[in-house]
């Protein structure tokens, strides 16, 4: 009988990048992390701060996430990354009206560590 091999995939794969997972998706709490450990090791210590916001647009996906970190740039310094966490919209006689996208910003904080 012939016998099968069966290649193996690894689940999460680590470069200059980050972390990302089979279907290529960035984990970006894993590339702050590794981020960190590297301005660590050149000296410098980073705490990032996560916040929460929600982008809309009646445009598209990108648009409401340009329009959330446009608006939080004029007033957050330090931006950093962030992670879409959710997308939704709303539809009207059957066709998208809106859309909303719910994203984690990180930035990174200031003063004495």
């Amino acid at each position: 009988m012939k016998q099968r091999t069966r290649k193996v995939l690894p689940i999460r794969t680590r470069d200059a990048r980050g972390m990302s997972g089979r279907d290529g998706a960035i984990d970006f709490a894993a590339r702050t992390a590794a981020l960190s450990n590297v301005a660590t090791m050149a000296g410098e210590d980073h705490i990032y701060r996560v916040i929460e916001l929600v982008g809309t647009s009646e445009k598209s996906i990108e648009d409401a996430i340009g329009s959330a970190i446009s608006r939080a740039g004029r007033t957050l310094r330090n931006l950093r990354w962030f992670e879409v966490a959710r997308t939704s919209g709303h539809i009207t006689n059957g066709a998208v009206a809106h859309y909303q996208v719910t994203l984690k910003v990180g930035f990174t904080m200031e003063g004495p560590h």
